[in-house]
């Protein structure tokens, strides 16, 4: 594999785990101790991570009940658990994060809130 590939490949897993995780950029890099640019410059390939980076982005994903495969036979593989999918789920139905300027409608009815 080539180089550019395979800092593609940890630009798409970072930026598809911490989406999995419930977190914007500005909030993986306060985690990671780290400027959001550097996090916006990684996910879009005008930076290669560091190992240290990398080390520690794995971890709190992990934390976050994701785990990520880099290596993984069919490509790229992320699995996130029941409890990550549930707060995600909780979170999209919080209405004190929804944009301003969105009113819901009576086809944008939320779905029941669950008790996981």
């Amino acid at each position: 594999m080539d180089n550019l590939f395979d800092n593609g490949k940890i630009a798409v897993a970072i930026r598809s785990a911490r989406a999995a995780a419930g977190w914007n950029q500005q909030e993986f890099a306060d985690r990671m101790g780290v400027a959001k640019s550097t996090v916006a410059r990684i996910e879009t390939l005008e930076m290669a991570a560091k190992g240290d980076f990398l080390i520690k982005a794995m971890r709190l994903f992990r934390e976050a009940g994701v785990e990520v495969d880099l290596h993984s036979a069919g490509g790229l593989s992320l699995q996130i658990s029941d409890q990550t999918v549930a707060a995600a789920v909780d979170a999209l139905q919080d209405e004190t994060k929804r944009r301003t300027d969105r009113k819901p409608s009576n086809a944008d009815t939320p779905l029941k809130k669950q008790n996981w």
